[in-house]
């Protein structure tokens, strides 16, 4: 690694907190769960799918906790939490969520590096729990859902942040052109002629979490972003009351651009803080482009079972090479 400018991106410099809090899995009366229909299926994970109805979920305590629901024998968080513990850039990883079930799971990388902290309620408030009980200046929060993410994803995203000047906040998004996975997904916003999607990982500063665990102005707007996350720049502009005018025509007559984007809500976003401290603290909001595995998350019944489809072909192929 190359990483000799910023101490706060050295190896081991970063905590990273997983967003374990308990949601449900959303379940339908017939669920629909997709299989491979390419003669294809025993060496490419991104065949044609055709849908069937299967059976309602057996798991049941899985479902009224979305985040241990098992895929492929293995509980949904394990997957985010390893991946964490394999990036050399990570030191501790706290895990928010209910202990009394956490603790059961069976971590099988990176238990040295997991400490457990109790569930908050909301996801503002597990976000400063497990931010206040990190000591690194930069924080590395996920959510419990995105299975298809590894190791190299992470650090990619990292390796991206440490590009920028230093900001308060790093949020990475995809486009519709990257997925390659064949799923049903929203692209709430079109930028620079791509669709994109917001991830389901993101970066804080400690001088940013600071500010929202004052549970100030800042901390009404951060409340609803996790529910509104994938509504493109939309929760991004909320932070600062307004949609500035200049982004709103460049929007209109499709001129605008991501670091345009990043400039004139990092301004905004600064004005309104410092009027309301008193400070002299500049707060940069950075876009980055990432791919789609830090994004593709498990909201219902069918998502699980097409993932679980994709995570078991992967590890086929892998056996196959």
């Amino acid at each position: 690694m190359n990483i000799k400018h910023n101490s706060n991106f050295a190896e081991n410099s970063i905590d990273a907190v997983v967003l374990a809090g308990k949601s449900k899995l959303i379940t339908q009366a017939k669920p629909n769960i997709i299989h491979f229909s390419s003669s294809l299926y025993n060496s490419y994970p991104f065949a044609s799918y055709h849908l069937i109805n299967s059976p309602e979920p057996m798991d049941k305590e899985g479902i009224d906790y979305k985040a241990i629901i098992k895929i492929d024998g293995k509980p949904m968080v394990n997957y985010v939490v390893e991946a964490l513990a394999e990036s050399a850039y990570i030191n501790n990883i706290y895990v928010v969520g209910e202990k009394d079930k956490l603790n059961k799971i069976n971590f099988s990388r990176g238990k040295e590096k997991i400490k457990f902290v109790d569930d908050k309620g909301s996801f503002i408030d597990n976000l400063i729990e497990g931010g206040n009980a990190s000591q690194s200046n930069k924080m590395l929060f996920s959510t419990s859902d995105i299975p298809l993410i590894k190791k190299e994803h992470i650090n990619d995203f990292i390796e991206n942040c440490f590009e920028r000047e230093d900001g308060s906040i790093y949020i990475p998004y995809y486009t519709k052109e990257s997925n390659n996975y064949n799923l049903k997904a929203n692209y709430p916003a079109r930028i620079e002629g791509k669709h994109l999607r917001n991830g389901c990982i993101f970066m804080i500063n400690r001088d940013f979490l600071n500010e929202i665990s004052k549970k100030g102005e800042l901390y009404e707007a951060i409340s609803p972003l996790y529910g509104e996350r994938k509504k493109g720049l939309w929760p991004y502009l909320k932070l600062v009351n307004y949609i500035p005018f200049d982004i709103l025509i460049k929007y209109i007559i499709n001129n605008l651009t991501i670091r345009y984007a990043e400039k004139a809500i990092s301004n905004r976003l600064t004005e309104r803080i410092n009027k309301r401290t008193g400070n002299d603290i500049t707060y940069n909001i950075y876009g980055i482009e990432s791919v789609p595995e830090v994004g593709i998350d498990i909201d219902s019944y069918e998502d699980l079972q097409n993932i679980e489809k994709i995570i078991k072909n992967l590890k086929n192929r892998k056996i196959y090479i």
